[in-house]
């Protein structure tokens, strides 16, 4: 890879690192567009102003650029036939660039440019649309670790030893750095994986956004409860009916925790999500 540069395509297969499995074709730069907001407004009768709804983010464009230098016109027309072919699939896939290794775009491919230099050889420039309207960090938090290179933050690499997504007590943070608030109303993801054992039940406290989750039966910290963005599950089983129906965000930053319940004997609880940016 020249220059240590690369794109990678991450699908059900696996993953592809685009200028190895073409020769002689090269990543040079990318270009993503600004966020696009949506907020959607009620009017009421009688009232002053509108009530806007939650703001929500579409779908972008994402264009990677590259250079191909070919031995012959041949060369050149069968690199076209076999980039068509790994670009365009059934199946939205992801893609990882070299400028930003931390993070991936989930996209589904729009088109495909040419602009020929001399007979063999051009510059190329591939269109996406990230259709969930964010990136992703490349891992999520059950691979977390300060030392990988797989992290990136916002505001530069973070040193705090503390943060953690895998907890064995009943007050403690847990650090989202994304951009924006984990919502699984919004479809992020976040699953949280609780083992407690607890006669009458437990409460998740998020005492950073004030949101409780409740789950109202006794638990076995062998049964875990699972709380996967808003559904809540036992034994692969939907358990809606036993909690007080709610569900938590994480916003950006530290989130302060605590679990809440009467003779609560142990309680373990492991956070699963990626960041998300904008």
């Amino acid at each position: 890879m020249a220059g240590n540069k690369y794109v990678k395509i991450i699908d059900n297969e696996g993953t592809m690192i685009l200028n190895e499995e073409i020769e002689n074709l090269y990543f040079l730069e990318f270009e993503e567009e600004d966020p696009q907001s949506k907020t959607s407004t009620q009017e009421i009768v009688g009232t002053d102003g509108v009530i806007p709804s939650i703001t929500t983010f579409e779908p972008f464009k994402l264009t990677l650029r590259f250079a191909y230098v070919g031995e012959s016109v041949k060369d050149y027309h069968l690199f076209k036939t076999r980039l068509r072919g790994l670009i365009y699939k059934r199946e939205p896939y992801y893609i990882v660039h070299s400028d930003y290794p931390g993070r991936k775009y989930a996209v589904i491919p729009d088109a495909i440019s040419h602009e020929s230099d001399f007979p063999s050889s051009g510059k190329i420039s591939i269109d996406f649309t990230v259709f969930k309207g964010y990136s992703e960090s490349l891992k999520d938090t059950s691979q977390f670790s300060l030392s990988s290179s797989d992290w990136q933050f916002e505001n530069g690499v973070l040193s705090d030893s503390n943060i953690k997504y895998e907890h064995d007590a009943t007050a403690f943070k847990i650090y989202n750095g994304s951009t924006e608030t984990i919502n699984p109303i919004l479809r992020h993801s976040l699953k949280i994986i609780m083992h407690i054992e607890s006669p009458d039940g437990f409460k998740i406290h998020n005492k950073t956004t004030g949101e409780v989750f409740e789950y109202k039966k006794a638990t076995k910290s062998t049964r875990p409860v699972v709380l996967n963005g808003v559904h809540p599950f036992v034994d692969n089983q939907r358990v809606g009916i036993d909690t007080n129906r709610q569900w938590l965000t994480l916003i950006p930053g530290f989130n302060e925790i605590e679990i809440l319940g009467t003779n609560i004997k142990s309680a373990k609880t492991q956070w699963v999500f990626p960041f998300i940016y904008k």
